[in-house]
């Protein structure tokens, strides 16, 4: 199929774009349109008014628009990206990813704290293994910070133990998935994946930060990509969601911080700051957040190393002084 000749609306499109309009090759009009396809495709989800489900996907629908524009004038590798557009395309491909079964969620990051104190903490790692009633992590975070205050470049592994916070939140129970509020696997199952509902549906129940309703919507959806076992159609929504909100910006090529190829982009919240993800568009996966300040200077980094499904987790470790410690120490 010929896009150039064959629609007029594409051709008045392509027309419109300044860059060449040399045909693209058989493989990358396949491409292409395979890229097209995985963007304006998006679950039905019913009982929703038609008119909430147009008012959030006229921005993408806008975005299927341009990409197929690019497609027409036979300019895919070389028009201007949009951070909107790679959000997309992420959206796309990680729809297809298989996420596996296991009965833990497996999250292995690195992490770098600069904060508000004179020290840099980390790089240091962290681990978390989480099932339906259990919450295991492994941090190196103490051994950080003594590292810090100390002025060392090695950490006092002895500082590590593996601990288990099933019940260590107020009133018992297990910690879920995301930020505040959490949600548990199943409710993670439960969530819409039409991005308009899902959009509403993270904010519901949403604590007021006072950095405004869509860096609430924004941290949310960050945090359930960054580490839970959301399916491929929610992974999806929620990459659809981040595309939704106005003001993100393409910074573009980058590398995380293990060395790895990204796509960088940014969204500034007021007086908060920014964030700028780095992501793989090509596999949906989200590899790094970098929060800073309204000067610019990146105040956390947190790089996922790892993530999937596991069917076994370590044995928690007594704890280091207080009830429990071996031998027994106060704190």
């Amino acid at each position: 199929m010929n896009l150039m000749t064959e629609d007029p609306t594409l051709r008045r499109l392509a027309g419109a774009n300044p860059a060449p309009t040399a045909p693209l090759s058989p493989a990358e009009t396949a491409r292409a349109e395979a890229i097209l396809e995985r963007i304006m495709a998006r679950p039905e989800t019913a009982g929703r008014p038609a008119t909430q489900r147009r008012r959030w996907w006229a921005r993408a629908a806008a975005a299927g628009t341009a990409l197929a524009a690019v497609i027409a004038a036979g300019v895919l590798g070389t028009a201007p990206a949009s951070a909107e557009l790679v959000l997309l395309e992420a959206a796309g491909n990680a729809a297809s990813q298989p996420v596996g079964d296991g009965e833990y969620w497996y999250v292995h990051e690195q992490v770098v704290d600069s904060g508000m104190g004179p020290d840099e903490i980390g790089p240091y790692d962290r681990e978390v293994w989480r099932s339906r009633d259990t919450f295991i992590i492994r941090s190196e975070e103490s051994a950080a910070r003594a590292a810090a205050e100390h002025g060392d470049s090695a950490f006092d592994l002895s500082l590590v133990r593996v601990r288990d916070l099933s019940d260590a939140v107020e009133g018992g129970g297990t910690p879920g998935f995301g930020g505040n509020p959490q949600y548990t696997w199943d409710e993670l199952g439960d969530l819409p994946t039409d991005p308009s509902a899902l959009a509403e549906e993270l904010a519901l129940g949403l604590p007021t930060s006072g950095h405004g309703h869509d860096w609430d919507v924004w941290s949310q959806a960050v945090s359930l990509l960054q580490g839970s076992p959301a399916r491929p159609e929610l992974r999806r929504a929620l990459w659809q969601v981040l595309a939704g909100i106005p003001g993100v910006e393409l910074v573009g090529r980058a590398s995380d911080s293990a060395g790895r190829d990204a796509t960088a982009i940014r969204a500034d919240f007021a007086d908060l700051g920014g964030e700028e993800l780095l992501l793989d568009p090509a596999s949906g996966a989200l590899l790094e957040t970098r929060l800073s300040d309204g000067e610019g200077t990146v105040l956390l980094s947190t790089t996922v190393l790892d993530q999937g499904p596991r069917d076994t987790a370590p044995v928690a470790e007594p704890p280091l002084c207080g009830p429990g410690s071996v031998p027994d120490k106060s704190c």
